[in-house]
C-alpha cells in the first residue's frame, strides 16, 4: 500500500510539476511543469499504463510502457523516472542510475529527483 502511494505521488509530481515551493522559486523549466492536459495523449497513456503495471507488479510491462513514454518524449522526465523505478526495484543499479540521470536532466528543478545531501533518492515506494 505504501509503495503504491509513493509511486502515485511521484508520478503526479512529475506529471503535474513539482512541489509548490519549487514553483514559487521559478526554478522549474516551464516544459517540466506541463499539466496532463498539455501532454500528448499517447504519452499520458504510456505513463498511465506503466504506472498501472508497476502497481500490479508486472515489471516487464511497466518497463515497456515507460520506455515507450521516453521514446515518445525523450525530454519529459516521467518516462525516465519510471524506468528508474523499475530498474531500481529489479536491482539493476547501472540502468537505474542512467535513467535517473536522464530524468534529472529533463527536470532540473524537480527536487523530488534531485535529493539534497540529507535526502535519499526515491525508490518508487
Amino acid at each position: 500500500m505504501i509503495r503504491a502511494l509513493a509511486i502515485s505521488c511521484a508520478s503526479l509530481v512529475l506529471l503535474a510539476g513539482c512541489r509548490p515551493a519549487d514553483q514559487d522559486t521559478g526554478s522549474l523549466d516551464p516544459r517540466g511543469s506541463a499539466t496532463r492536459a498539455q501532454l500528448a495523449p499517447e504519452l499520458v497513456a504510456a505513463l498511465d499504463s506503466g504506472s498501472n503495471a508497476y502497481r500490479a507488479g508486472d515489471m516487464d510491462a511497466a518497463l515497456a510502457q515507460y520506455r515507450a513514454a521516453s521514446e515518445l518524449d525523450p525530454d519529459h522526465a516521467a518516462g525516465w523516472f519510471g524506468i528508474y523505478m523499475v530498474e531500481h526495484r529489479r536491482g539493476n543499479t547501472e540502468a537505474a542510475t542512467t535513467a535517473l540521470e536522464r530524468a534529472q536532466s529533463a527536470a532540473p528543478g524537480a527536487t523530488i529527483i534531485h535529493p539534497t545531501a540529507t535526502d535519499t533518492v526515491p525508490d518508487g515506494g
